[in-house]
């Protein structure tokens, strides 16, 4: 079931051919974040340049101590920072949009919403109110593949954060009442964010088409239709499931003493089994096979000038040609001085911005490219261009100048990221969750930098020279 699905025309050729959480490009996409700007069901979109990066280079203080498994489930990570006032508590969940049944679909984004609705012991909004009155700030997103939690906080409140965290882990409210009204919350953010956006329902269209047949089809958020169904039955199933029996993996970053963190672990009953868990088997989502074929979509909405989006196949984020892809995306879209950019902006003036995302990191997923054409621009002019720069690439791979520069962009943003806990927090936790290996912490700017241009000219022929695009063209109503 594909909701809200308006082409004008789709254009099949070939075989059968999927936003994250944790690209090659580094950036979270695919995510809806619960408050800080307004869900939609598309990826944040934002170039390479002005994202974060995954797991790399070590911090201040002693470094990230041993993960460790308790028998109630959750696993921690801690990376002491002694002295530093601040500290972040980041709890990742391994489920996301991916995870959810064919219908109804937006369960793990309702479920976000859901945890800041409150338990037993703290209803109502007391999360919210004891975390700021203890200093805090906090909020959340959920991709295809993950859902986040994530507070910043004075360090001598950790206990408090702590506490919160545990208690909504494993004795949420869910109620009829509680539900209907965050229907109405994330439905009236669909409307602005999607419903009220022709480009924003243009590439749900594409990542239906890019990722038919597979459990990242349909958008983080959920179809409008399927939000209305979820009651708390289902939320309840979901929640025990994925939360309550789930094994999430808890992070500390920060001023944070390690000999009070693993009591506070004991003191919030880690050590103890949990109640009524059997053990449950994961249940990865699957991106499906790239199609040997291409297919298109032509559409029409009230938009100002055309959009081109292009769908291309990438790697895992876990795979060897991970980093060569990482680094072949900052060559194409990462800053002014990029191919793609120098050439339709700068150059040629065929297209006012170019903005990419990518869909799916635990499996091979999906690089989409959105560019929006100047005014009067032809679509099949701008498409041309970029199959010959794509072309050329693929042939003559990149120059080690741009090598360079695209190394540096991505160490420059890395390093950004480590002058903050939440900065670590986040790193930290890709790092385990994705790697499940705490030493690319300190290995990850020598496996960027060791990249060579041989390497990024496979990548770019692996994900343009094999076929299983997926080509969409929205145009201004009435041409």
């Amino acid at each position: 079931m594909i909701a809200d699905f308006r082409p004008i025309c789709i254009f099949y050729l070939g075989d059968s051919i999927m936003h994250a959480f944790f690209v090659a490009v580094g950036s979270v996409q695919g995510e809806a974040s619960r408050r800080t700007h307004p869900v939609n069901s598309m990826p944040s979109r934002s170039t390479p340049s002005d994202s974060p990066f995954p797991p790399a280079a070590a911090g201040r203080g002693p470094g990230p101590q041993a993960p460790v498994g308790w028998p109630s489930g959750p696993e921690t990570v801690l990376w002491p920072d002694p002295g530093n006032p601040r500290a972040a508590l980041y709890v990742f969940y391994r489920v996301g949009s991916a995870d959810e049944p064919p219908a109804p679909t937006g369960l793990a984004h309702f479920l976000e919403h859901m945890m800041f609705n409150g338990s037993a012991r703290f209803p109502d909004g007391d999360f919210d109110r004891i975390l700021e009155a203890a200093g805090g700030s906090n909020n959340a997103y959920t991709t295809e593949e993950f859902t986040v939690y994530h507070e910043q906080f004075p360090a001598a409140a950790i206990a408090t954060a702590f506490e919160l965290e545990i208690d909504r882990m494993r004795a949420l409210l869910i109620d009829a009442g509680r539900v209907d009204r965050e229907r109405g919350v994330i439905l009236s953010e669909r409307e602005a964010g999607v419903d009220n956006d022709p480009v924003a329902q243009f590439l749900e269209e594409i990542q239906a088409v890019a990722c038919a047949g597979t459990s990242y089809a349909h958008p983080v958020i959920g179809w409008s239709e399927d939000i209305e169904r979820i009651d708390p039955e289902l939320l309840g199933r979901f929640y025990d499931r994925h939360y309550r029996c789930s094994r999430p993996t808890v992070i500390g970053v920060g001023g944070i003493d390690p000999g009070h963190w693993n009591r506070l672990c004991v003191d919030m009953g880690l050590d103890q089994p949990a109640p009524g868990c059997p053990p449950l088997p994961s249940m990865p989502g699957s991106a499906g096979q790239h199609p040997a074929g291409e297919r298109r979509i032509e559409s029409a909405a009230a938009v100002g000038s055309p959009y081109l989006a292009l769908v291309f196949p990438v790697p895992a984020a876990t795979a060897a040609s991970a980093l060569a892809d990482e680094l072949l995306w900052t060559i194409l879209v990462g800053g002014v001085a990029s191919r793609l950019q120098s050439l339709l902006v700068e150059r040629r003036a065929a297209a006012i911005a170019l903005e990419t995302y990518r869909i799916g990191r635990l499996v091979p997923g999906r690089q989409v490219l959105l560019v929006t054409l100047a005014p009067n621009k032809r679509p099949q002019t701008v498409e041309r261009l970029l199959r010959e720069t794509l072309e050329q690439l693929t042939e003559a791979g990149p120059t080690e100048a741009e090598r360079i520069r695209a190394v540096n962009q991505r160490l420059a943003t890395y390093y950004r990221h480590l002058e903050s806990v939440s900065g670590r927090a986040e790193l930290l936790g890709r790092a385990w969750t994705l790697h499940r290996d705490l030493s690319r912490i300190g290995t990850y700017p020598g496996l960027l930098e060791a990249v060579s241009s041989t390497e990024i000219r496979d990548a770019a022929r692996a994900a343009f020279g094999h076929g299983g695009w997926t080509v969409g063209t929205l145009y201004p109503e009435g041409q």
